[in-house]
């Protein structure tokens, strides 16, 4: 009767089990086919190159706003409130004087926006600018609060900057 079932990991013979060379886990011991005394096999890893760490870039050190309208395709006709920055964020978070949060503004991606926008207009040469759009009570809320508002700036990779809101006087 031939009783042989070929296994990934190891062959049986008979029902009897028979050791193959076979890596084992690290510092595991493993059992050469025909042999009583484990080999050890130590697997290690090895740097291949050297961890990609992304420098420190430029924390933004003036933060300006304006107001655009918003997509008229939005059922909720929310605004657009517009940041114009100089220097390098993950996105924004607006708090109140205690700290709180009032709202967060992520970084957008790219947009179409026409030359009577305030993204068109207002923005200077050496600005980066991000939006989100706001419902009308947030808005009232911002234009009514801005002056105690602040933007902290969350920094590329790490860290972090808190800056005074400017009025850029722009309203689309």
């Amino acid at each position: 009767m031939l009783c042989a079932i070929v296994v990934a990991a190891g062959v049986f013979a008979c029902g009897a089990p028979v050791s193959t060379p076979a890596v084992a886990p690290t510092g595991a011991p493993s059992t050469v086919a025909g042999s009583a005394a484990p080999n050890r096999i130590v697997a290690t890893a090895e740097l291949t190159k050297p961890p990609n760490i992304q420098p420190q870039l430029p924390l933004p050190t003036t933060v300006r706003w304006a107001v655009d309208k918003g997509s008229p395709d939005d059922p909720q006709h929310r605004s657009l409130l517009v940041l114009f920055d100089d220097g390098n964020a993950r996105g924004w978070r607006i708090i109140d004087p205690n700290g709180d949060l009032l709202f967060h503004v992520p970084i957008a991606g790219s947009g179409i926006f026409g030359p009577e926008t305030c993204v068109a207009r207002a923005r200077r040469f050496d600005e980066v600018t991000t939006w989100i759009a706001l419902d009308r009570p947030t808005l009232e809320l911002f234009l009514e609060r801005y002056r105690t508002l602040r933007g902290v700036a969350e920094g590329i990779p790490a860290g972090e900057v808190t800056l005074s809101l400017s009025d850029s006087g722009c309203r689309g």
